[in-house]
């Protein structure tokens, strides 16, 4: 692997300097005029329909997935790696958290989680440890934790690295990435729930859409270095998961790490130091203190959009399972039928 391009402390310092500035910025410019955005968007939005929401959305969306399709170019992973690839607000923090834990065998401890683990295909990687340094975090097992939101077609399947991929009710992770984006994004420039929904649901969204990352990675299930699972699962019965994750890894944990474990990945104790899970602010409209540990809810996507707005997404992410002959069947999405007679 190349020399690394950055180091913790770089990391630390630009998003420092980076937040300051935007927080200035907000101060100078978003404050003051985020009320008349928010009118005049409201009012043109009655004339030329949601729409008018479409250039941020569009904005948002080229800026994060701008690093998708290269960043595990010249990436030489090794065994010890984990790459924890959770489909966008599918319990992306949680997840990685959890296997940054089990590598730590319970006792890992950081400033801000973006110091210990590398996310390459982030929009600023700068934000995070750089890829190439395994000098950040050392833990007691020798694994790394590498979080992406790729799916499985854009990451280094044939490498020895071990991946986690994990996907959640695609509704449910519309409404939490609606929030987030409110607070982290769109201040206010926030479109409303359904015109969001939308925009989530097409070949445009914010990390691809979710029926190819979850087609994709339910595909290669059964490789021998990939582990596949689902947010609904994981809540119901988080210790099972972390002892399948660890198995994964072949690592035993005893059943005190396995307690340490599960009691630093909860719910209440990540909602308590949030603001180490919690990036940098991404643009003048961000907002400070926002929860990226918010509630981990199921069925939150039933109740913000439109029983409209969230037939016609379903009825995309079936189509899109349907079109490349997944036979993915959660979520009331019904297996492919050619697939199942071939």
């Amino acid at each position: 692997m190349s020399a690394t391009r950055w180091t913790v402390e770089e990391v630390r310092a630009k998003r420092a300097a980076d937040g300051t500035r935007r927080e200035r910025l907000q101060a100078l410019i978003a404050r003051p005029l985020g009320g008349p955005v928010r009118f005049a968007l409201k009012a043109a939005s009655k004339v030329a329909g949601t729409e008018v929401y479409r250039p941020a959305l569009n904005q948002a969306a080229r800026r994060m997935n701008s690093n998708m399709a290269t960043a595990f170019q010249g990436a030489e992973l090794t065994g010890q790696d984990i790459v924890c690839s959770a489909y966008f607000k599918a319990g992306t923090n949680w997840v990685m958290h959890i296997c940054y834990q089990v590598a730590q065998l319970g006792e890992g401890r950081f400033e801000h989680i973006q110091d210990v683990i590398a996310w390459p295909d982030a929009a600023e990687p700068r934000y995070w440890r750089a890829l190439e340094d395994r000098s950040a975090a050392p833990s007691p097992t020798g694994y790394r934790v590498i979080k992406s939101h790729l799916p499985a077609d854009l990451v280094p399947l044939q490498s020895a690295a071990k991946f986690i991929a994990v996907t959640r009710d695609p509704s449910d992770c519309a409404a939490s990435g609606y929030h987030f984006f409110a607070k982290l994004f769109f201040g206010a420039m926030t479109p409303p729930p359904d015109a969001w929904l939308e925009f989530f649901g097409s070949e445009d969204a914010i990390a691809g859409t979710w029926h190819r990352f979850t087609a994709t990675w339910w595909a290669e299930r059964d490789r021998a270095n990939v582990l596949f699972l689902r947010f609904e699962d994981i809540k119901a019965r988080p210790k099972a998961a972390i002892s399948q994750i660890a198995s994964h890894l072949g690592i035993d944990l005893t059943p005190e790490q396995l307690e340490r474990i599960a009691d630093a990945t909860s719910f209440d104790a990540m909602k308590a130091i949030n603001h180490k899970f919690y990036p940098v602010r991404q643009t003048i409209w961000s907002t400070k203190g926002g929860k990226i540990i918010r509630r981990g809810s199921i069925g939150e996507g039933d109740t913000l959009f439109s029983r409209e707005a969230t037939a016609e997404f379903r009825r995309r992410m079936a189509s899109g399972l349907a079109d490349v002959g997944s036979d993915f069947s959660y979520y009331g999405f019904a297996p492919n039928p050619e697939k199942d007679s071939a």
